[in-house]
């Protein structure tokens, strides 16, 4: 079509209309693009913005890393400010899109201006200037030979021009919240411990695929589209691509906004009273007067000042530190995880891992380790596995023989052990809270001394929240845990918090398509657990890998006082157990290569010449 030399379109109704332009005084040529020239679309590299100088090799080379193929496809032509148009076309076909963008620079901002565009689209409703435009010259390829790339590669084109872009908008409603007078509302409770993955699939959604951090996701209805947005983990929000989505294309939206769109109509309002009524949010609405009926220990008519410490508290812990004879934690008995986990008195050790991934047969197994080298006992509480299974992981552990061809002595002797230093607590047939099984412990330890409980797992506890004190489900956890960690402290006892991780940690792959090892922060409802932990391990294994489904990885992600024992494991390289055929035991590989069993080396089977038992001895530090 014709174009004046300002790159104004001399024409009205050019969207729209196909027909034949007179061209023979015209000053400037343009391309419309969209459907009228058979789905016509165009890259538009804005060079003159690009304060790197490496933009367009940079963006050719990040194409090419994914597709080689994919370049050689494109007609491109130069511009006249010195950038380029990639043009191409495609049976999926959209409007503009600005691609990546870049804040002003201090020069820029002097003149009024905030945003610079750096890579666009013309698609439907657009057009560029081209050759035999003043300033304009065709590179590679030919008008006459645009080839038409499929949706995927377009994609690649789009996603890899993403890679630049520095300005992020997230979708912001105007404020329908009901603003309270403090604590968490709904909308920031349902960003911490939303599956924003299964929302969207239950809404007709797909994942895909995965991207890194980024869950592909596929729209409902027909798009030949390999997929139509994707969910980013690490910034918690979702964006598409798509114009055929009830979302606005290229807007990330946190997870109370997908909410409200796909639960509430887009009334947020009502998305805000929906998700308290599901206990999302600090139940704050009178909390002026709740605060003022909270009551206090304290005493303010006296002069008692009892709750401050004095020499008695502190004296003997600073002299044992002074010379060096403070205690350091246990040994397991596998020398790699000793060198970081050890068994500590009256900590709180939190677990988190993946579903089925046999989380709580490793604590069964280091649970006897400890029992075997140090004399420890143990409840278990372990409300996903029958009493029966408990106990006979634990007789076949003590071998490391199937309790099926163990022989008579050898059952007796195991099952002697486990009933002297196992205290199993019935968990088929009542639902308890945390309470209950503190109250149990309490019971257990008036007639006998424990040095460990096991609660397996955490989130199979009855959340009790009637009553006066009215509490969020974000606050009972934080009164539980915190309960529970000064319920160890009083007792000299240790616990174990076995966690489930949430859903969404689970469609993180590593680069053999396999799930990840959960972090911290994945753990089934939120950071709490990580902040009120002592120590905290993760627990993976790849369950469906050829070779190693059978290899537990033993991540160690906190420990607390390193000083007594422990330190945290490398990213990728955590201690690993592979677990003895029929499942009986575990085993570790030295690092001479030598396959070792730990259960063995009590028992004196296959023993090392350098091999020495422990003895139930105080380890100390020798200053």
């Amino acid at each position: 079509m014709p174009v004046l030399g300002n790159k104004l379109p001399i024409h009205s109704g050019w969207q729209k209309q196909r027909k034949l332009y007179n061209m023979s005084n015209c000053e400037a040529v343009g391309i419309v693009c969209g459907e009228l020239s058979g789905n016509l679309q165009a890259i538009d590299l804005d060079l003159k913005y690009d304060l790197t100088g490496k933009l367009f090799d940079k963006y050719k080379k990040s194409i090419n890393a994914v597709d080689k193929s994919l370049l050689s496809k494109l007609t491109v032509q130069k511009t006249v400010s010195g950038g380029y148009h990639f043009i191409f076309r495609c049976e999926e076909i959209e409007g503009n899109k600005k691609l990546a963008r870049r804040y002003a620079n201090d020069t820029e901002k002097a003149k009024g201006e905030k945003i610079k565009v750096l890579i666009e689209t013309r698609g439907e409703g657009g057009y560029i200037a081209c050759d035999p435009t003043p300033g304009y010259k065709l590179t590679y390829g030919s008008y006459e030979t645009i080839q038409t790339i499929t949706p995927e590669e377009k994609e690649i084109l789009f996603e890899c021009a993403r890679k630049f872009n520095e300005v992020i908008e997230v979708f912001t409603p105007q404020r329908t919240e009901k603003k309270q007078l403090k604590g968490m509302s709904p909308f920031e409770d349902y960003n911490n411990r939303a599956d924003v993955i299964a929302l969207l699939e239950s809404h007709g959604w797909q994942a895909v695929g995965q991207k890194g951090s980024k869950t592909l996701l596929k729209r409902p209805g027909d798009s030949s589209a390999r997929h139509s947005g994707n969910f980013d983990s690490n910034k918690n929000w979702f964006s598409v691509f798509s114009t055929s989505t009830e979302f606005e294309d290229e807007t990330p939206y946190l997870p109370y906004a997908v909410y409200a769109f796909l639960e509430c109509n887009k009334d947020f309002k009502e998305a805000s009273k929906k998700l308290y009524d599901l206990g999302f949010g600090d139940r704050l609405d009178k909390a002026k007067e709740q605060s003022a009926s909270v009551p206090s220990k304290i005493d303010l008519t006296n002069d008692d000042v009892s709750f401050l410490a004095t020499k008695a508290h502190y004296t003997e812990y600073l002299s044992s530190w002074r010379l060096g004879t403070f205690k350091m934690g246990l040994r397991t008995g596998i020398p790699a995880l000793d060198s970081h986990f050890r068994f500590k008195e009256s900590n709180l050790v939190v677990i988190n891992g993946h579903d089925n991934v046999g989380k709580s047969v490793v604590i069964w197994f280091l649970s006897l380790l400890s029992a075997m080298h140090h004399k420890w006992k143990w409840i278990i509480f372990s409300s996903e596995n029958s009493v029966g299974s408990v106990y006979r992981k634990l007789i076949e552990f003590f071998w490391c023989e199937s309790i099926a061809s163990m022989s008579d002595e050898k059952y007796n002797e195991a099952l002697d052990f486990v009933e002297k230093n196992y205290s199993v607590i019935l968990s088929e047939e009542e639902l308890y809270n945390y309470k209950d099984i503190l109250n149990m412990t309490k019971k257990i330890l008036s007639k006998d001394k424990k040095h460990g409980l096991l609660i397996d797992p955490y989130n199979s506890l009855k959340i009790e929240l009637t009553g006066a004190s009215k509490l969020s489900t974000h606050e009972y956890h934080y009164e539980a845990l915190s309960d529970i960690k000064l319920f160890g402290k009083q007792n000299n006892l240790s616990i174990y918090v076995n966690c489930h991780a949430v859903t969404t940690a689970l469609r993180q792959k590593d680069s053999d398509g396999m799930a990840m090892a959960p972090q911290k922060a994945d753990t089934e409802g939120g950071g709490k657990f990580a902040n009120k932990a002592d120590e905290f391990l993760t627990i993976h294994r790849k369950t469906q890998h050829v070779d190693d489904w059978n290899v537990t990885e033993l991540h160690v992600r906190k420990i607390k006082e390193t000083e007594t024992g422990g330190k945290v494991t490398s990213f990728d390289e955590p201690i690993k157990l592979r677990m003895v055929s029929g499942g009986v035991g575990f085993e570790y590989e030295s690092l001479n290569g030598e396959k070792t069993n730990p259960i063995h080396l009590i028992h004196g089977i296959n023993q090392p010449k350098t091999y020495t038992p422990y003895k139930d001895e105080e380890e100390v530090v020798p200053f």
